[in-house]
């Protein structure tokens, strides 16, 4: 697959942003009608929802300069919307609460604009919501700083994550092959996996991680190897979700479900040397074991299960 031609990338995301503005201006208007301007709200409503209690807080949750917030945070006491006090365990800062007055008047603009946008989503398909809420979930995160922090649980595989797990197999191999080979293989284990759970699903299993709101940043499945022995494939975490404990909570998830479906090895076998991966196994408890020239099957050994 040729890399995207940067100006090109330039292009389109002009070219989304002008189409996004047109598209959502009628979600704004109800902003035009009242007394107060998107920033305005945007300032509110974190007051309301109690994502901000300090200036500082609100600078960095909204991107906003300080002299340009303080302006709008006086206006806002003049008014009677906002309440100004001193932090106790802070002199150097002042917590800042939204009147009643002040929230009832955002809530009535969040209840307008919501009631806008489901009539906005209305012409679309369940199917059709659901992609776009996970396209919007991926521009998110692909466009958000590596360091964002999110709450991060995992969950169980729902219509359409396993072709976005062969996608993203394929993006993200470094390998020496095409990457229409690993697209291929991973095709291929899908397709496997999928046809063992028409059958059975006791002893296999697949977790997808979702950080913040539904964004998608990791899976693994757990398959069977063998009446002993489970497997586990297509793992990965996506690069900017990395190094905060995510491919640890999978590989424990896996190994959990394995060790009560009664297995005594987990596994993963690796085709190729991958440094993260390798490095993932060794903290979590696996040990390698050569397999071919390159090949490297990483394993664990589960305690036995003893029942009275």
């Amino acid at each position: 697959m040729g890399s995207i031609d940067p100006s090109r990338a330039v292009d389109a995301v002009r070219r989304f942003n002008r189409f996004y503005a047109r598209h959502t201006g009628a979600l704004h208007e109800r902003l035009h009608k009242s007394s107060f301007s998107l920033t305005e709200v945007r300032i509110l409503h974190e007051l309301a929802q109690a994502r901000a209690t300090t200036a500082a807080d609100l600078s960095r949750n909204l991107g906003l300069d300080t002299g340009y917030l303080s302006r709008l945070i006086n206006n806002f006491q003049k008014l009677g919307l906002v309440v100004r006090r001193k932090n106790e365990l802070d002199g150097r800062a002042h917590l800042l609460r939204i009147t009643p007055e002040a929230k009832a008047r955002v809530d009535e603009i969040d209840l307008h604009v919501s009631a806008e946008t489901a009539t906005l989503l209305k012409r679309l398909t369940t199917a059709e919501i659901d992609q776009l809420c996970n396209a919007m979930a991926d521009v998110e995160r692909l466009l958000s700083p590596a360091c964002v922090e999110g709450e991060t649980r995992l969950r169980v595989p729902r219509a359409g994550d396993f072709g976005w797990m062969i996608e993203r197999q394929a993006h993200l191999y470094s390998g020496d092959r095409p990457k229409l080979f690993s697209e291929a293989r991973a095709a291929k284990t899908v397709a496997r996996f999928l046809s063992e759970m028409q059958v059975s699903t006791p002893r296999i299993a697949c977790w997808v991680a979702e950080q913040g709101n539904a964004m998608r940043v990791g899976a693994a499945l757990l398959s069977a190897e063998s009446e002993r022995q489970a497997r586990i494939e297509l793992l990965f975490v996506e690069p900017g979700a990395r190094r905060r404990g995510l491919g640890e909570r999978l590989v424990a998830a896996c190994t959990n479900f394995a060790h009560g479906a009664r297995y005594d090895q987990v596994i993963c076998r690796l085709d190729e040397p991958h440094e993260e991966l390798c490095a993932l196994f060794l903290r979590t408890g696996f040990t390698p074991v050569q397999e071919g020239a390159t090949g490297i099957v990483w394993q664990r050994e589960l305690q036995p299960v003893f029942v009275d």
